[in-house]
């Protein structure tokens, strides 16, 4: 494992922009940009792969019911 002490806060900051990119409307851009920094990262750097996949994770959740029921609503 590697503790090159610059990683963690580079990667803090290409979270932030993956956070932008998702909030911007395109998931799929933040996921695929998530997930090819993952498998760079994931052998010799896993405490910030799992970051990464955590925010992953937060990116590909369903939407809370009450956000559901407000854009059923809309469309009707």
């Amino acid at each position: 494992m590697n503790t090159d002490p610059s990683l963690a806060p580079l990667n803090k900051i290409f979270i932030r922009a993956l956070r932008r990119i998702n909030d911007a409307g395109d998931s799929d851009a933040a996921c695929r940009l998530a997930a090819e920094a993952w498998s760079l990262l994931r052998h010799d750097w896993p405490r910030e792969a799992q970051r990464l996949n955590g925010v992953m994770h937060a990116f590909t959740k369903p939407d809370p019911i009450g956000n559901q029921r407000r854009e059923t609503n809309e469309r009707q």
